[in-house]
């Protein structure tokens, strides 16, 4: 067996240039082959199947250079198949991620939806699903809401998440997101206006069943609002508890518009912070 030195030399590479030629090629080859024969959509769906999720899809062709297209995919959940998609894409590209090359199932994600765009990266460890996000001006008035879902939210939002592990229960869990609206209107109570906020941002923490909200910054044509809290998830937003504190500051035309939302704090809003806390959907404030 050649010595390190012999294999460094010009001479040894140029008596094997051809063999080191063919061994060169036969790599691309098989990195093309394995790349454009690679089953995209079942390497997501098998990513997803331990959350209870599938992804669905009309059609699906080669993408340039490499990866797939899927047309019209649905998010679906694997306990109820027949309720409606939790969302929804236009178009959605799929290609391998980096940890394919080491032999851990990961896929990178493009994705068009609600008038904005979705990058994704989804990855396999063992039992342990990756999550990371980065969205960009998603319209939600353009994501369809449950008819039993009384508040209404309009407005366009972007955002970043990293998720360490996901999994299908709430105790199972961890990751950090940051999400940022523009032109907000959230509808709160039927029968009431709507809050209205220029620019919205909030940092979380999610860690099992508990959402760390370590920041909540506010500003519109109504009020200024800034907070923090915590939010302990329940199996549904009912069973949820809230924990947070909130400063309120009304503008001279938030006062008149919202005077009757205002009535039913427990102080009018001032520099005096409120403290809301009991269930998420009813919560009460002091």
């Amino acid at each position: 067996m050649p010595e390190l030195s012999e294999v460094l030399t010009l001479d040894y590479l140029r008596e094997r240039g051809m063999v080191l030629s063919y061994a060169i090629v036969a790599l691309v080859l098989f990195v093309i082959f394995m790349i454009g024969t690679f089953p995209y959509q079942e390497a997501l769906t098998g990513a997803l199947m331990p959350l209870g999720l599938e992804i669905a899809a009309t059609s699906e062709r080669p993408a340039i250079p490499l990866g797939a297209v899927l047309e019209n995919v649905r998010l679906i959940s694997l306990d109820h198949p027949s309720a409606p998609p939790i969302v929804q894409s236009e178009s959605l590209k799929l290609t391998p991620a980096l940890g394919m090359l080491i032999g851990r199932p990961a896929v990178n994600i493009r994705a068009d939806m609600y008038g904005g765009r979705v990058w994704a990266n989804v990855s396999r460890r063992g039992d342990i699903t990756g999550l990371t996000l980065d969205l960009s001006n998603i319209d939600l008035s353009r994501y369809p809401t449950s008819p039993s879902f009384a508040a209404t939210i309009k407005g366009i939002v972007s955002g970043t998440a990293s998720f360490e592990n996901i999994g299908p229960t709430i105790n199972s869990q961890n990751g950090a997101f940051t999400l940022e609206g523009h032109d907000l209107e959230y509808g709160l109570i039927k029968g009431f206006p709507p809050l209205r906020f220029s620019h919205l941002k909030t940092t979380c923490r999610l860690d099992q069943a508990t959402l760390r909200v370590n920041a909540l910054e506010g500003t519109g044509p109504d009020m200024t609002v800034s907070g923090s809290g915590v939010i302990h998830l329940g199996p549904t937003l009912a069973l949820s508890m809230i924990e947070m504190t909130m400063r309120i500051m009304p503008t001279v035309a938030g006062r008149a518009r919202l005077g009757m939302l205002f009535a039913f704090l427990p102080h009018p809003p001032d520099n005096r912070p409120y403290v809301f806390h009991g269930p998420l959907l009813m919560p009460q404030a002091n």
